[in-house]
């Protein structure tokens, strides 16, 4: 079985894109060490982030994002068991929902204009899962 954690944050800073580089590039090297996929979206400031893989790395990496002062207001929306894993090909799949094109991609919906952190998000993490996989298979 498949460990996977959902969680939201907010930027403490504005990101440049140069920053936001930088943090894909760390992130993307540590989960390809230690077996780790999963999707990143931003928006305004705010994270969306599911990771999969062993629970004991998928902990382990949690431990240290609840702890990095790049960020803030930390909410896991879902945490549970898969069979395998949905981002198996995405050390870290990234995408910057701030781009004027995003909204013409297959599945868009308002649902991806609310803030990640909204009690929207918070009462369904099922359309975020939903939301996560629309740019897995189109992107």
């Amino acid at each position: 079985m498949i460990h996977f954690l959902l969680y939201t944050s907010i930027a403490t800073n504005p990101m440049a894109k140069d920053s936001l580089k930088d943090l894909l590039t760390k992130a993307r090297d540590y989960n390809s060490m230690n077996g780790i996929t999963g999707m990143l979206l931003f928006k305004d400031g705010n994270f969306m982030q599911v990771i999969e893989g062993d629970e004991t790395a998928i902990k382990s990496l949690f431990e240290k994002i609840s702890k990095d002062s790049r960020h803030r207001d930390i909410l896991v929306l879902k945490e549970g068991k898969l069979e395998e894993k949905m981002f198996s090909n995405w050390s870290m799949g990234f995408r910057d929902l701030n781009s004027p094109d995003m909204q013409n991609l297959p599945g868009y919906t308002q649902f991806m204009n609310l803030s990640f952190n909204s009690s929207e998000a918070y009462n369904n993490p099922s359309i975020c899962m939903k939301m996560l996989k629309i740019f897995r298979d189109y992107l």
